[in-house]
């Protein structure tokens, strides 16, 4: 069976640069589209705004499945929050109604940790915004403030409706956390020691790195599961010198435990990911803490 012509939006940003080299990896037929032109870009890149619903019809048109990734990245990207949520929502809007006019039957949506963990108020030390540990995918949505969070949340919710007029329809977002690339790891200086106050525990240190991220994107792809799906792909820090034991006694004292740690994770839960499409992530940072 041949694989299935793809369309992957924002094509040419980090994440996306990393989806297209899975999915051509692996034999797909990759269409890209992104604001901006890059030399040598392994695929023609149509150029253009999302935003314009008539772009997105024309783009759209003559694929079996779309990535859609062309967002503003994060809520200090550029534009007001205001423009970023009215942006972000007219991209989504116009991708997927283009995707059901022109009867695609696979959307795959890069939402966000922040739809699901609150980060629109400064959070310094406990207790933070998680409802339960460990984490996973169907932690219930709390964007806050975060028109960043909010664009996603809106997103998730749009795949839903499509979903609920046609069953068969295969929609899957995915709350990516961190992600991890080189320019990460320069910046972090891998092997020093990480002071214990420098590290981020508000969405319980998760992580994924560029090239797990591809190919969770191609097993998405290639399995189509029909429905609705949701996952939280992420690994949270290996922190050495910092036992799960007292991260969770200072860290997250009054947070309910949902269910028994994973073996190799206890903080965040990648079973049904696992479960329903055979990936696991190859890859986590570990860091040496100074206390």
């Amino acid at each position: 069976m041949s694989l299935p012509t793809v369309l992957v939006t924002g094509a040419t940003g980090r994440l996306g640069s990393a989806v297209c080299s899975a999915l051509l990896d692996r034999g797909f037929s990759v269409r890209a589209t992104d604001r901006r032109f890059v030399k040598d870009f392994p695929v023609r890149v149509e150029v253009g705004d999302l935003c314009d619903e008539y772009f997105a019809h024309r783009v759209v048109e003559g694929v079996d499945a779309v990535v859609h990734l062309a967002n503003h990245p994060n809520p200090v990207s550029g534009p007001t929050p205001q423009r970023l949520l009215a942006d972000n929502v007219a991209m989504n809007v116009n991708v997927f109604q283009a995707a059901a006019l022109l009867g695609v039957r696979c959307l795959v949506f890069a939402s966000s940790v922040q739809a699901m963990i609150r980060r629109d108020r400064p959070v310094h030390g406990p207790p933070f915004p998680i409802p339960y540990l460990p984490l996973d995918g169907d932690l219930p949505p709390n964007p806050g403030l975060n028109t960043y969070g909010i664009s996603k949340e809106f997103g998730e919710r749009l795949l839903r409706l499509y979903v609920e007029s046609d069953p068969a329809l295969s929609a899957t977002a995915i709350r990516f956390p961190m992600l991890v690339g080189d320019w990460h790891l320069n910046r972090m200086k891998l092997g020093k020691p990480v002071p214990l106050a420098t590290i981020d525990f508000i969405e319980a240190t998760a992580h994924l790195f560029l090239e797990d991220a591809g190919s969770l994107i191609a097993a998405v792809l290639e399995r189509r599961l029909p429905g609705y799906h949701q996952y939280f792909p992420a690994r949270s820090m290996e922190l050495r010198g910092y036992s799960l034991e007292e991260i969770l006694r200072e860290q997250y004292p009054d947070v309910p435990r949902r269910s028994a740690p994973p073996a190799d994770d206890g903080l965040i839960d990648i079973s049904q990911i696992t479960r329903e499409l055979g990936w696991v992530p190859l890859q986590r940072l570990v860091y040496d803490v100074e206390r």
